[in-house]
């Protein structure tokens, strides 16, 4: 227990910036803060940090040594709250993009709330639908597939996406009949789909590389510049239904779909077993599984969509 109680001190001293500060902020004196970090440089039989009357720094084995150390006290913290194992209480950070939030998750959140009384929530909208994730956070929503083998994915819900222009664009400029006529075209990029639009149909797959006039990394932003009639843009189909049918946007190249997009609950894997987590991604699967049906068809369809864009450039 005195070196857990060692580490927490070296996180704090590391973290305050001084000896003295790191005592304030543990609520002891600062001889008791120099003899922890003396027990933990013997222990460990490095030094940690390089010393002068008017501050301290990190040595480069304390440095090192950093991220194991807050590992080693973060799994201890989760041991030492086993009590809690079945409880719903205490804190859960979740991120998530603006877009999807405000039309699919922020409801599904506060429904979550109101039902685990004891739970605090820490919500964060982020300017995209990221494939890194900050791993201090409990839950990320995403949509790209995962890189880091720190987390795991668990696929939510089709994100469906289509090529969209308004009226008046198509009155002045026609409509592409073949994804390659897409270079003829002002097209309008956003972060998610990038520049190489890709599509598929019965008459193969295509890949088409645009000169965007206007790039933002906000759906939003970006459907209103097609309203506008800027341009082309490949939009997700959860924005666009009530425009479709007032007549303010127009799907162009029905027989060419972009590929399949899902969204999904990025958990880094040290956190899967918290209970706040589990909880919540219940609760997702339940809600989007009345919507999509049986999980087993939702996780057929999502492995055929990381297949399709493992395929393309």
């Amino acid at each position: 227990m005195d070196t857990l109680i060692n580490i927490r001190t070296f996180l704090t001293v590391a973290r305050e910036g001084s000896f003295a500060a790191g005592a304030r902020a543990l609520e002891v004196a600062p001889s008791i803060v120099s003899k922890r970090i003396n027990q933990l440089e013997h222990q460990l039989k490095i030094k940690l940090f390089f010393r002068s009357t008017r501050e301290i720094t990190l040595t480069a084995d304390g440095s090192r040594v950093l991220p194991q150390c807050e590992k080693v006290l973060s799994q201890f913290d989760e041991l030492r709250s086993v009590q809690a194992k079945t409880e719903i209480a205490g804190y859960l950070r979740v991120d998530a993009p603006g877009t999807v939030t405000s039309r699919i998750f922020g409801p599904m959140l506060i429904e979550f709330l109101a039902k685990y009384s004891s739970l605090e929530m820490d919500l964060r909208l982020i300017d995209r639908l990221a494939d890194g994730i900050d791993l201090d956070s409990d839950i990320t929503i995403g949509i790209r597939p995962s890189r880091s083998t720190l987390v795991q994915d668990f696929p939510l819900m089709p994100y469906g996406n289509a090529l969209y222009a308004g009226p008046g664009y198509i009155a002045e400029h026609g409509q592409p009949g073949h994804p390659n006529e897409l270079a003829n075209h002002h097209c309008l990029a956003s972060l998610l789909y990038g520049d190489t639009w890709h599509f598929y149909g019965d008459s193969g797959d295509f890949a088409v590389t645009v000169q965007p006039r206007f790039r933002v990394n906000d759906a939003i932003i970006l459907r209103e510049a097609v309203r506008n009639d800027l341009g082309i843009a490949v939009l997700p189909t959860v924005l666009v239904e009530k425009d479709l049918q007032e007549g303010r946007l127009v799907r162009l190249l029905p027989a060419f779909r972009p590929p399949p997009l899902w969204l999904k609950a990025i958990v880094p894997r040290e956190k899967l077993l918290k209970p706040n987590v589990m909880a919540l991604l219940g609760f997702f699967q339940e809600k989007f599984a009345e919507e999509i049906g049986m999980l087993d068809h939702v996780w057929e369809e999502f492995a055929k969509g990381q297949s399709y864009r493992a395929s393309t450039p």
